[in-house]
């Protein structure tokens, strides 16, 4: 079965920087439950990515290329239910270079796609005389690249619950299965840069799902959070991301840059204690209401080929809960 692949996981490989949006105000404000508590860390953020990586002690910045698989419970930005939705995104460079070097141009790897028993999934191929050629899905939270591909707020957006294509044309958005503790691949058809090439990934056991706070649950500040989760304890990339998150305006509002807070995690343990203080740090510097908890779980393996180079393949999944300050 072949199937056009876009997910919103190649918003990764588009977008630049933290996407935050939030009402003008001099000062912490209640929040307003008719009005959405926008999180300022968003999982598809190149810095993100590459931060969570850099966290969980992985090179990220010495890489060739890059391949993602993950899986996200209702969280993203094309998701409107908590089923889980699975996403994929490719590209690969001359030379090393980070995800969030918007500079360096994608090479032509041919054809890829995702493979899982006997479903195919192929990723969208876009070329662009900036970018050069990615696969997966474009379009962040400001649309695709300027006067061609069209996002979420793009000029060629496709109808509801389509992506906009070249020239407008709508691709009907696909979802990859999460299969716990499955083998997945990454088939490369080559092009004249790259070489034909299969990449293997195991997804984790299970999904990580943060345990015992639910969304906009009240906490208070002064006291130590303990967050706790229930996920596959053999993941070698856990991280727990802090960031404030603010209520959106009507006109969305002036971005804040406050960096979120990458803290690596125990696997196994389940568990993970934030300080009080690392809580009202972020609260004084953002004059935000509410606390972003961002939790991701990955498999990440690390490979050589002997003309690309570095390559960095990871499959995983990430939870998340807002959090009201009283």
């Amino acid at each position: 079965m072949n199937k056009r692949l876009l997910a919103s996981s190649l918003a990764l490989l588009a977008s630049a920087g933290i996407f935050v949006a939030c009402e003008s105000m001099n000062g912490p404000q209640a929040v307003d439950e008719s009005q959405a508590v926008e999180a300022s860390f968003d999982i598809s953020a190149l810095t993100s990515e590459t931060g969570i990586l850099r966290t969980a002690g992985v090179n990220a910045d010495s890489a060739n290329a890059f391949f993602v698989l993950r899986w996200s419970q209702g969280h993203g930005r094309f998701q409107d239910s908590d089923t889980i939705k699975g996403h994929a995104s490719a590209v690969s460079y001359q030379e090393p270079t980070t995800l969030r070097d918007r500079n360096a141009a994608g090479l032509d790897m041919g054809t890829v796609s995702v493979l899982n028993g006997l479903n195919t999934y192929e990723l969208a191929k876009l070329e662009g005389t900036l970018f050069g050629v990615r696969y997966g899905v474009f379009g962040g939270p400001h649309g695709g690249p300027k006067g061609r591909f069209g996002g979420p707020r793009g000029g060629h957006g496709g109808p509801r619950g389509e992506r906009g294509g070249l020239n407008g044309d709508p691709i009907a958005l696909v979802n990859i299965p999460f299969v716990a503790g499955s083998r997945y691949q990454f088939a490369i058809t080559g092009s004249g840069n790259v070489a034909a090439m299969t990449l293997n990934i195991q997804a984790p056991s299970q999904l990580v799902q943060i345990t015992g706070l639910a969304d906009k649950d009240t906490i208070d500040a002064t006291q130590d959070l303990t967050v706790t989760w229930q996920g596959d304890a053999a993941a070698n990339s856990v991280v727990l991301v802090i960031a404030p998150a603010f209520k959106r305006g009507r006109f969305g509002g002036p971005s804040q840059p406050v960096a979120p807070v990458f803290q690596r995690v125990d696997a196994a343990a389940g568990s993970y204690t934030i300080a009080a203080q690392t809580l009202q740090d972020l609260l004084s510097a953002s004059n935000a209401n509410a606390i972003n908890l961002h939790l991701t779980q990955s498999v990440v393996r690390e490979t050589t080929d002997v003309n690309l180079g570095k390559i960095l393949v990871s499959a995983g999944n990430d939870d998340r809960v807002v959090l009201v300050v009283q």
